[in-house]
């Protein structure tokens, strides 16, 4: 894991600088700044050698352009107050030297206004901003320098902002060889795909393209937090309407496989027995209406001219009105007594004995009518016999 710090030395040079314009940015060894850093590295020394040496000149990104030293870290701090960061100078990361014994030098390049300032004594000290790994405490390269009065790490920005600064600039663990532009290939591609695309002639990084691209990457790790309980909720919800399919299909097996088919007839065969069933009743309510009209003449109840009148009622009010109609009525005594008394017909012999026992009435009338004797008419009769 690699970290930002900003280390703090003295400046000893006069406006010609030293013999050969380097100035010390690192001691050598095992050290660590007034404020007790680095706390996140084992043993709470950083610690400057051959090897920090090396990894800084093959991953600082910067290879062919400078980088800058500015007043009071301004670079890092303007995201932050708004401020313009003026350069005081630059220097080249060819131009940084190891001397075993006494640490890191570089050799900057100060402007005029620098000089001045540096010649009336208005700041003392030159601050370093380098990258480290947590791990050994070895710096892995340089981010920019600062010519500040504030000694130590007062008023830095802190260090995990510090490395989400740069965080766009650099890929440390692909360190660029010589000749390549401080952002590689790989780190270029990166950046189209987040809508970034380097102009720069030396292909440099500009700050409102590493602003822009730590938002969009920020903006994508906020998307992916937000898909992730969403695709939870997918996988719950699948597994529960398949456990409910499940479900179903086994219960629509189990009722198919319960199913007694001598049990249940056809829909086709059920209505065609419905129908007959209709008309059978129908017929029978008709001959149940004319059996109770038949019976009530039979029983006289009513009278013949009375039929086709309770055979309307029965099929327009139906059998429960018309039985209760009938059964209003009493019999009528003189259509149930016969009129006549019907005798067996005797033989010719007792029919002659009868006939002449007696005449009826339309005989008498005729005897007397013609003057004869109910004696000589019987006479008579049985002569013409």
């Amino acid at each position: 894991m690699f970290q930002l710090a900003a280390l703090t030395s003295s400046v000893t040079f006069t406006l010609e600088q030293n013999e050969d314009g380097y100035i010390q940015a690192l001691p050598d060894g095992a050290f660590n700044a007034v404020d007790g850093r680095p706390r996140d590295v084992v043993g709470g020394k950083w610690l400057m050698d051959a090897t920090a040496f090396a990894a800084m000149q093959a991953n600082t990104p910067h290879q062919a352009g400078d980088l800058v030293i500015d007043y009071e870290h301004q670079t890092l701090n303007k995201e932050k107050n708004g401020q313009p960061a003026p350069a005081a100078g630059f220097f080249n990361i060819k131009d940084i030297q190891y001397r075993e014994g006494q640490g890191l030098f570089i050799k900057p390049d100060f402007n005029d206004k620098a000089q001045a300032h540096l010649s009336g004594k208005e700041y003392k000290y030159f601050s370093l901003v380098f990258g480290y790994d947590t791990d050994t405490g070895r710096p892995q390269y340089i981010h920019s320098g600062a010519l500040t009065n504030r000694p130590g790490v007062d008023g830095m920005l802190p260090l995990a902002s510090l490395s989400a600064e740069i965080s766009a600039e650099i890929n440390i663990n692909t360190p660029p060889q010589q000749g390549d532009t401080p952002v590689n290939e790989t780190l270029k591609k990166l950046l189209m795909k987040l809508g970034i695309e380097i102009s720069d002639p030396n292909g440099t990084l500009s700050d409102e393209q590493a602003t822009a691209a730590l938002s969009a990457l920020d903006s994508l790790v906020t998307q992916a937090a937000e898909v992730q309980p969403l695709k939870t909720q997918v996988v719950a919800l699948t597994a529960q309407t398949q456990a409910a399919a499940g479900t179903h299909t086994q219960a629509a097996g189990a009722h198919t496989q319960t199913v007694d088919l001598t049990q249940y007839v056809p829909i086709a065969t059920f209505n065609a027995l419905r129908e007959q069933l209709v008309s059978l009743s129908a017929e029978n309510g008709q001959l149940t209406i004319e059996q109770a009209v038949k019976d009530a003449l039979d029983g006289g109840k009513v009278l013949a001219c009375e039929e086709d009148y309770l055979l309307q009622l029965g099929k327009q009010q139906g059998m429960a009105a018309l039985s209760a109609h009938l059964e209003s009525r009493q019999p009528i005594a003189a259509l149930t007594t016969k009129q006549t008394t019907t005798v067996t017909p005797p033989n010719h012999e007792q029919q002659d004995k009868t006939a002449m026992a007696a005449l009826s009435s339309e005989e008498m009338a005729m005897a007397d009518s013609w003057g004869m004797s109910h004696d000589e008419f019987k006479a008579a009769k049985k002569d013409d016999k």
